[in-house]
């Protein structure tokens, strides 16, 4: 019986659009999200300079939350970085290691947090895709062709 009354709880928990709720990007599927991603991608490319929508610039907004999501899905092994570009389409950059240094430093901060470690590798490829430009994106670590991590940049304007 309590078993029961757990499961119903849970039911209902999710059924409240909670985080965990079936409208929620976590719980979508990747080509859902993918595709999502490309729709708002080509929406901000149609739009002229200067002009902002909510659901693409906003903190909290549809295209955050899609890369975000993309990013927890895709951004480990055994995803490759040829799976990321079907996905999602080609990047809007690729840098190096060299190329990279600069935007890699809270990205490098939270991973001391986590105690995670990346060796130095000379083969490392960043496949950025662009969230607000040059002043937030989400990037693709891959070494070899493999994805062994993700992060984010962000400017704190």
């Amino acid at each position: 019986m309590k078993r029961l009354v757990a499961v119903c709880a849970i039911l209902v928990f999710l059924a409240d659009g909670s985080p965990a709720g079936a409208n929620d990007s976590s719980a979508r599927s990747v080509s859902d999200l993918a595709r999502e991603y490309r729709e708002l991608r080509a929406k901000r490319r149609q739009l002229p300079p200067g002009v902002r929508l909510k659901e693409l610039d906003d903190s909290g907004g549809r295209l955050e939350q899609t890369l975000s999501a993309l990013g927890e899905a895709l951004g480990r092994p055994p995803h490759t970085s040829k799976e990321i570009v079907k996905s999602l389409g080609a990047p809007d950059a690729i840098r190096n290691d060299r190329e990279m240094t600069r935007f890699l430093g809270i990205y490098e901060r939270e991973r001391r947090k986590s105690a995670s470690e990346l060796k130095p590798r000379h083969d490392r490829k960043y496949f950025i895709y662009f969230w607000r430009g040059w002043h937030d994106f989400l990037f693709f670590i891959s070494e070899g062709g493999v994805i062994v991590d993700h992060g984010w940049w962000f400017a704190y304007e």
